[in-house]
């Protein structure tokens, strides 16, 4: 990464904690002062933190994860290395661009779905300090130690939701698969399928990176403040 490109991340990120900051403060006086509503700062810090996990960091998560899932593609493709091999880490290969794809108007209507699920269902489930709260003696019930309970955290969290995810997707890939064997296909026909493929395996992807990043925020806060 280019010196410049640094400062330039850092820049925005002392912008983004300020501004996070004062908004907590804000919110904290202006819900406890002129509502009867009663929260805490707590409560409040998680409410933002998730989100901007949900709103923001969902779409960025996922156009990295679609961009580097489409570089192990080209990769395969290229023959560098086989389907079961180890794969690189992910971000540790610079990558080019995914190919311009051009959507379908249902397509398109159809992916705003899923950000709108996806951002909702984050927020519903992570961003209530309470559900964090439960989630979080869940797992330390059964759990032996801190060791135990990161192993629980990492199934219930990624494992789990990701198992989900994929196998609402395994019919789908399935009959792309079916679709592709029988050939007859044009290259944009083909790269269409492989697109919705890839943007659908990223976004399954960056949802559960996301709810991890949600549930270790709202960890932080309860064992910290």
């Amino acid at each position: 990464m280019k010196p410049v490109q640094l400062v330039k991340i850092l820049a925005v990120s002392m912008v983004l904690t300020a501004v996070m900051l004062m908004g907590w403060i804000a919110l904290v006086y202006a819900v406890n002062t002129y509502t009867a509503i009663a929260i805490t700062a707590e409560e409040v810090l998680n409410l933002i933190l998730v989100g901007f996990v949900a709103v923001i960091g969902l779409p960025i998560l996922h156009a990295a994860t679609y961009r580097w899932f489409w570089h192990i593609r080209r990769k395969q493709a290229a023959g560098e290395f086989l389907f079961g091999e180890e794969m690189p880490g992910f971000g540790s290969e610079p990558t080019q661009p995914p190919p311009r794809i051009k959507w379908r108007a249902r397509q398109i209507a159809v992916y705003a779905l899923l950000y709108l699920v996806g951002m909702s269902s984050l927020i519903a489930a992570y961003a209530p300090l309470g559900h964090q709260e439960v989630l979080t003696s869940f797992l330390w019930r059964f759990s032996a130690g801190r060791a135990s309970f990161s192993s629980l955290v990492q199934l219930v969290i990624v494992f789990l939701p990701m198992a989900l995810c994929f196998a609402c997707l395994v019919p789908l890939f399935e009959a792309d698969r079916k679709r592709l064997a029988a050939g007859g296909l044009s290259e944009q026909e083909v790269l269409g399928i492989r697109g919705r493929q890839e943007w659908l395996s990223s976004f399954a992807t960056a949802f559960v990176m996301a709810g991890f990043l949600a549930f270790i925020a709202g960890n932080m806060i309860l064992a910290h403040l």
